[in-house]
């Protein structure tokens, strides 16, 4: 779901810090989830990884749902990355505590460590190519007991809209009657932009049972300066932006960014960290931004940070709640705080 996402280690241990707080919020309120998210469904997402199913045990009693990353289309775009051995007691510990299962499958390229618009044109410009990964998707599905599948098809253009369109219409006729398909789209500040992004909305919600707008990445170490993760003021031009394009308020889940990032003062590459990760290193230098919902520190090194937790989470369910649309969907279950 994130460019980072796979030179982070999943399964790192969550800690409990107390940060010194130079905002509008206690301590205590920063590190506890708001209760306030069970009033919509929650989708958290876990990365794969040995041991990972521990972070669905800790916030099972939040959750709806867990999406399980995953699975990949290969360079080709006519196959798909090996099942990793750790998805299995994911799923497993997902349904032990009656909760839902879907796969995600995206056109990551760990090559490149990016999603590959090359990918996604290898599959979606070959009416073969798409046959052959929508049988191996079913058989993914039905072999792992997935209960729904999910798209996380990113970095597409507009040259893209027909074939996803036409892709995602045939793989939900090939899934299982009960089998949901949803969608992961890149968030943009306009109704044109998702067009533009590859997403033809009006046709693609003929087949797509729910659309995961992934309200995050705004900035980044690689691809920004310093900034919010997912600032509250483009978060509601995004969700705003989504709805006048014609995303149905009722399949939209609001996606929610649960870890930070870095940009280092001396100019070199920043990186992904947990949210404790995050609280640790900005000590008392940590304030929460009020307007952008988020935290930040800046460290004596000229070091910034940025991050997303709990108290970012509680604003953000209040604003999906303001909006009209079905849920949240959390990235990522082993990154940041545990639902409770």
């Amino acid at each position: 779901m994130i460019v980072l996402k796979q030179k982070v280690i999943a399964g790192l241990g969550i800690m409990a810090i107390t940060i010194p707080l130079v905002a509008c919020a206690s301590a205590s309120e920063a590190s506890q989830p708001p209760s306030a998210s069970r009033a919509l469904p929650v989708e958290g997402y876990l990365m794969t990884a040995d041991g990972a199913s521990k972070f669905v045990d800790q916030s099972a009693a939040a959750l709806a749902m867990v999406g399980v990353d995953g699975i990949n289309l290969t360079p080709d775009g006519a196959g798909l990355t090996e099942m990793p051995a750790s998805a299995a007691p994911i799923v497993a510990a997902t349904h032990a505590h009656g909760l839902t299962a879907e796969l995600l499958v995206g056109n990551f390229d760990k090559t490149i460590e990016d999603f590959s618009p090359e990918i996604a044109t290898a599959l979606l410009s070959s009416p073969s190519n798409r046959t052959k990964v929508i049988k191996l998707l079913v058989d993914d599905v039905v072999r792992g007991g997935y209960d729904g599948l999910q798209l996380d098809m990113e970095s597409l253009n507009a040259s893209h809209g027909a074939g996803l369109a036409s892709f995602a219409k045939d793989l939900k006729a090939a899934l299982p009657a009960k089998t949901k398909l949803s969608m992961a789209l890149m968030a943009t500040d306009t109704a044109a932009g998702y067009a533009d992004e590859g997403y033809q909305l009006t046709a693609l919600n003929k087949s797509v049972d729910r659309f995961v707008l992934m309200a995050y990445d705004q900035h980044g170490p690689t691809w920004t300066e310093a900034g919010p993760i997912g600032g509250s003021p483009w978060v509601k031009s995004v969700l705003g932006a989504f709805i006048a394009a014609g995303a149905p308020k009722s399949k939209i889940d609001l996606g929610v960014a649960e870890y930070a990032y870095t940009w280092p003062g001396n100019g070199t590459p920043g990186e992904q960290l947990t949210v404790a990760q995050a609280r640790a290193k900005a000590g008392n230098k940590a304030r929460f931004d009020a307007v952008q919902g988020e935290w930040t520190a800046t460290l004596s090194d000229g070091t910034v940070i940025w991050w997303s937790d709990a108290l970012t989470l509680a604003g953000r369910t209040k604003m999906a709640q303001q909006y009209g649309v079905h849920g949240l969907a959390i990235w990522e279950l082993s990154l940041g705080d545990p639902l409770v």
